[in-house]
């Protein structure tokens, strides 16, 4: 588990007061599968990280 979750956590949190567990999780999959799609179809890569965060890990791994 990774301390921020992205969009991905945040749609399944949306989803899930409504929905419930299960109806969330099965959604959350298909989310995640179209993503998946997308980015073998386009060659393309998910970016689901903000630029701020982003910057500041790659600030702490010494890479830029």
């Amino acid at each position: 588990r990774c301390q921020y979750g992205g969009k991905i956590k945040e749609f399944y949190q949306r989803l899930y007061p409504k929905k419930g567990a299960k109806k969330s999780i099965i959604a959350t999959s298909r989310k995640m599968i179209e993503i998946l799609y997308t980015m073998i179809k386009t060659g393309e890569l998910f970016d689901s990280m903000p630029e701020k965060v982003l910057n500041r890990k790659l600030t702490q791994y010494g890479l830029m």
